[in-house]
């Protein structure tokens, strides 16, 4: 499988990394980016063949990973069109853009397909939804994405859901982990023992959640013993209404999904 990976920036570089990490061969993967110095940094970086010229890059692929920000996406589907091969995938990673507004800009015959993913993508650890049109075959897309995490296949009804929580959701876990951070260091610990303290527990919860078969609930309720430290925690959250708020949150972040330009 060729894949070309088109606008590679943050979110792009961390898919480009996992992809790299989990084995697939540089020769295989075509990208581009802009300025050219980025190209060409990215390009050492990676091994891989990095340039500016998205037609070019897109010409041989069988899998076309579209990375760049919604408004951007109708104009680079255009541009790139004509170049696609026949049978080629194209994979959008742009929130809100939906299959239709895909399909008018493509060749017809196109498959176009919507991916959520998150920046965990450069440890392969990302969440990864994929919606597509209802009969289309996502199976060597989905083994794709099960390179650089876990991925699910969804209702494109939900992928506005999907932003809101596995692509907006690593910003919400550092929120909490600056928080902690912030506290301890307030409270008189050294800043480094905090940072490492901070990371470790949350790697360590996060690990315990995906190992266990049990509920996050029944998790809490396991360790708050009556009367201890950790149920006073969960009495001043409770407090502040911090679960109403993360509902408030996810639920703007799925809204913000639907207003973007270009969706």
């Amino acid at each position: 499988m060729d894949i070309a990976l088109l606008g590679v920036g943050h979110l792009g570089e961390a898919v480009l990394a996992g992809l790299i990490d989990s084995g697939l061969p540089p020769a295989q993967i075509w990208a581009t980016a802009l300025p050219a110095d980025r190209a060409a940094r990215l390009a050492d970086a990676y091994g891989v063949e990095v340039g500016t010229d998205n037609p070019s890059a897109v010409a041989d692929a069988d899998v076309v990973i579209i990375a760049v920000p919604p408004v951007a996406v109708g104009p680079l589907l255009s541009a790139i069109g004509p170049s696609l091969s026949p049978d080629a995938v194209v994979v959008s990673l742009a929130a809100g853009v939906p299959l239709a507004r895909l399909a008018e800009r493509l060749p017809a015959g196109i498959t176009a397909v919507r991916a959520m993913t998150n920046i965990a993508a450069r440890a392969r650890r990302a969440a990864t939804a994929l919606a597509a049109p209802e009969g289309t075959d996502l199976t060597e897309i989905e083994d794709l994405f099960d390179r650089i995490g876990v991925t699910v296949i969804a209702e494109e009804s939900m992928m506005n859901l999907v932003t809101a929580v596995a692509g907006s959701g690593p910003a919400f876990l550092y929120y909490l982990a600056d928080s902690m951070t912030n506290a301890a260091v307030d409270g008189g610990m050294d800043p480094v023992d905090a940072r490492v303290l901070v990371d470790q527990m949350l790697l360590g919860a996060c690990l315990h959640l995906q190992d266990s078969d049990e509920p996050p609930a029944a998790l809490l309720e396991r360790i708050a013993t009556p009367g201890g430290t950790t149920e006073a925690a969960l009495t001043s959250l409770d407090e502040s209404n911090v679960d109403e708020a993360i509902r408030a949150a996810v639920a703007a972040a799925a809204q913000r999904g639907g207003e973007l330009p270009g969706g």
